[in-house]
């Protein structure tokens, strides 16, 4: 990622000179440390992080709210995901252990109490329930899934999958229920009026490169999947109603039988999920797809 290409870059840096390189080791070595690495090239983490900070920018400016701490607060909201060197094993949540790093660092770097404070609590409210949501949180929620979608996020998609030993298949048959579903509501996942209008272009890009690319993999490798799509009651008053979308092979693998699937919904600790059981009515074998259900729906 050319870092000092990137708009905010040189705005950052005018006003505090080493801020940005500074957050940058922060986060390079938590992802390091975590994956045994001695890379110099960035790391993924980074390379997302720049991305939704730009987003960032470009949200605030059209939404009229500060853009600095927009960037600021968008380069550490991941930065609690490998503190310790770990991923998600710690009592307190990623975004707090992203605004405590965030209070140090621009403490130390002369910012202002006042914006110090914006940014913690953007980073506090962003995925936490019963904490009031601000604006400067808006923007950087909606960057974030931005970043993952349109044709930059499927890459992305793809390159995380191979740095977590995911081979073609196991991405299809795992993972990618998650990003079909998540296209297929983006702009209603959406928290900002500017980020609607660029959601509704990347979840259309999103869901035709992917049903593009499934139909190639049956044409030129014989692979075939299906994309099922099941709706659910969602818990809470009033009732909600949610459609996902999952993928399954066409046939069973084992013995060429079709699949049942059993899906509902559960309290995972940060969310509520979608829990599928996928299993083969002739001869039992399957897997489990689980992630996090949209927000807005």
């Amino acid at each position: 990622m050319l870092l000092k290409q990137q708009e905010f870059y040189a705005t950052l840096t005018a006003r505090w000179p080493g801020l940005v390189e500074r957050v940058c080791r922060l986060i390079e070595d938590s992802e390091k440390k975590f994956s045994g690495s001695n890379d110099a090239r960035p790391g993924f983490l980074w390379e997302h992080t720049v991305l939704v900070a730009s987003l960032a920018m470009r949200l605030a400016k059209t939404e009229k709210e500060p853009q600095e701490l927009a960037v600021i607060a968008a380069l550490f909201h991941d930065a609690g995901k490998f503190v310790g060197g770990r991923y998600h094993r710690s009592e307190r949540s990623e975004e707090e252990e992203a605004s405590r790093l965030a209070r140090q660092v621009l403490v130390e770097a002369g910012l202002e109490m006042a914006e110090v404070g914006h940014v913690v609590r953007a980073l506090q409210s962003l995925y936490s329930d019963g904490k009031r949501r601000n604006r400067i949180a808006d923007i950087i929620h909606d960057a974030d899934f931005l970043s993952k979608f349109g044709l930059v996020g499927v890459a992305n998609f793809f390159v995380k999958s191979t740095l977590r030993g995911r081979n073609m298949e196991s991405a299809i048959m795992n993972y990618l229920s998650k990003e079909l579903t998540y296209a297929s509501v983006l702009p209603m996942n959406m928290r900002t009026d500017s980020a609607r209008k660029l959601a509704a272009r990347k979840s259309a890009e999103t869901l035709r490169f992917y049903k593009s690319f499934l139909a190639e993999l049956k044409e030129s490798h014989g692979m075939s999947f299906r994309v099922r799509t099941a709706e659910l009651k969602r818990p809470g008053r009033p009732a909600r109603r949610i459609a996902v979308q999952y993928v399954v092979p066409a046939v069973c693998g084992s013995c060429g039988g079709s699949w049942d699937a059993e899906l509902r919904t559960a309290k995972g600790l940060k969310c509520e999920q979608l829990e599928a059981a996928v299993r083969c009515v002739s001869c039992g074998a399957g897997h489990d797809i689980s992630f996090c259900l949209p927000e807005i729906a």
